[in-house]
């Protein structure tokens, strides 16, 4: 999936995702903001404006909250136009005000920390899977507490998964072609597992 897919998705699902669907309403992006090889045609079609190509068809089909959000796009004023071409790096880096540790650098290819002990990230889906019971709990969501596996927390989000089927419906039926997902098998654990 391209980065515009990747955006154009969260256009309409929300930043938050599924777990977080259960406590949050969808969170959206105000603004795009490009550095080099800006077209604001082209940006907005990829990243919003092609799933309203038919009016409000697909919008009327989301469940509510969900919308198909329009952000703000635009370039900034200075950039260096010597693009650098060539491969994509391997490293990124995830940092958040909260934390009070420092920013985590991980290895791309592998999802772990970077470094010789290779440490699981702190934004592994079991991580965040256990970040999330641990919120079920401070919030005395017995209900979601009960779900046994990731898998379950996930779809148990009946509004997210109703907004993420009309989208991936929608993007056969415009002829974008199909959402390219993750094996089901990743999605399949429980905390005891661990």
């Amino acid at each position: 999936m391209s980065c515009s897919d990747k955006i154009l998705r969260w256009n309409v699902l929300g930043l938050q995702g599924a777990l977080l669907s259960h406590f949050l309403r969808p969170v959206y992006l105000r603004s795009v903001t490009l550095g080099y090889l800006y077209s604001q045609g082209h940006l907005t079609r990829a990243i919003c404006c092609r799933m309203s190509r038919d009016g409000d068809t697909f919008q009327a089909g989301l469940p509510a909250p969900y919308v198909v959000n329009h952000p703000e796009v635009g370039r900034v004023s200075v950039y260096d136009s010597a693009r650098q071409t060539g491969k994509t790096k391997e490293s990124s880096v995830n940092w958040a005000l909260p934390d009070d540790t420092d920013v985590e650098v991980l290895d791309g290819t592998k999802g772990k920390v970077d470094g010789p002990k290779l440490d699981v990230s702190r934004v592994s889906k079991r991580h965040l899977f256990a970040l999330f019971q641990s919120l079920c709990a401070k919030a005395e969501r017995r209900d979601l507490q009960a779900l046994p596996s990731y898998s379950e927390a996930k779809e148990a989000a009946r509004a997210y998964q109703g907004a993420k089927g009309q989208f991936f419906w929608a993007l056969q039926e415009m002829g974008y072609g199909s959402w390219i997902c993750k094996p089901q098998e990743e999605k399949a654990f429980s905390l005891a597992e661990a």
